[in-house]
């Protein structure tokens, strides 16, 4: 055998050892995946009508990055994650898509937010690197 070694009466190539060492590294640390973009902290609220929506699922979409989530408190609050260890938004331009179903099978799991603010946004924000802080104050008409 090519570099093998004599331990406790067996022999053990080197090749093995090198294996087992590179799995054993690899294990430790290891890519990290691609690089975030600029981030930039991103704190607001939702109000319809001059109340606070909870429950509501918050995105920032950018032209360039993976979109950023958050849901809202029982007082409207909300604070977007970019992943689940990173808090932000992409900086630059981002399409804001507000969504709050009505969970009640009765009513059909209906959208309480009219759509010019989710699936038809025409809400638009600049995320700048720092804190942000968005407030919207929807309207049902």
């Amino acid at each position: 055998m090519i570099g093998s070694v004599r331990i406790g009466g067996r022999a053990w190539t080197t090749t093995v050892a090198a294996i087992l060492i590179g799995i054993s590294a690899a294990g430790c640390g290891g890519p990290a995946g691609p690089k975030p973009p600029p981030l930039g902290e991103v704190t607001g609220t939702v109000k319809l009508d001059g109340q606070p929506v909870k429950n509501a699922f918050v995105q920032f979409i950018p032209d360039n990055a993976r979109p950023s989530t958050a849901r809202t408190d029982d007082q409207g609050r909300f604070e977007l994650y970019f992943n689940d260890k990173l808090k932000g938004a992409a900086v630059g331009s981002n399409t804001v898509k507000i969504s709050a179903r009505d969970a009640q099978p009765e009513k059909g799991n209906l959208e309480t937010i009219p759509a010019k603010y989710n699936d038809k946004s025409e809400l638009k924000e600049t995320v700048k690197e720092g804190k942000n802080n968005f407030d919207f104050d929807l309207k049902s008409k």
